[in-house]
């Protein structure tokens, strides 16, 4: 069983991620000049928001000890389901 700090410092991973991966949206929408449909929703095409996730996974990676390697990869597919 994980301990409470590997949940906690699990938990930073995802905010981390969560964070890093409205930023590079936010970054794209702006450079492709994507304008809110009727609904309101800037949909980003879907193969490019594929590679914004795995970008920030690679960024959550680098920031955090290779002892937490393993537990990143588990918890990605939960992180990277649509929202």
């Amino acid at each position: 069983m994980e301990s409470m700090q590997d949940r906690m410092w699990l938990g930073v991973a995802h905010a981390l991620f969560i964070n890093r991966l409205h930023v590079l949206r936010l970054t794209e929408v702006v450079r492709l000049g994507i304008k809110p449909d009727d609904e309101g929703i800037m949909d980003i095409p879907r193969a490019l928001d594929n590679e914004l996730m795995r970008q920030a996974i690679d960024y959550i990676l680098m920031c955090f000890p290779s002892e937490f390697q393993v537990q990143i990869h588990e918890a990605k597919t939960a992180w990277m389901r649509p929202a």
